[in-house]
């Protein structure tokens, strides 16, 4: 079986690798604090904190920041579309009304979700 994996791999050499995170939470533990290393990346410093308020639709809604002190978190954040939707535009999914047209994915509603699924899990969520 080596014999015939070297000898199909020599005729079509490995060019791309893809890394695909299906997660948000699982690429911020992975890659977001790599800002720390090059500024240029699209990521979290200690010193420019990112956060999400606990409820997107209250201007004044408690705001969550996101820090350094992660941990395992059981159950973790939601995975369906639904859930996913929420954290990436910040407004719940309306299953009898789907938005055709949700706008900029403003990445606010990690937080608001968190506390939707479980009570007090924001502060979790937002620990990368």
């Amino acid at each position: 079986m080596v014999d015939t994996l070297t000898k199909s791999s020599g005729s079509y050499p490995i060019k791309t690798v893809v890394v695909l995170v299906q997660e948000n939470r699982s690429f911020d533990h992975t890659l977001g604090w790599f800002k720390e290393l090059n500024r240029e990346i699209d990521g979290v410093t200690k010193s420019d904190p990112k956060s999400n308020p606990v409820s997107s639709s209250e201007p004044n809604s408690l705001r969550v920041v996101f820090g350094d002190q992660s941990q395992y978190v059981d159950p973790d954040p939601g995975h369906s579309i639904q859930d996913i939707y929420e954290q990436v535009f910040g407004k719940p999914w309306d299953s009898g009304h789907p938005d055709p047209n949700p706008g900029q994915a403003t990445m606010s509603g990690f937080a608001q979700n968190a506390e939707r699924n479980k009570k007090g899990m924001s502060s979790a969520v937002m620990n990368g």
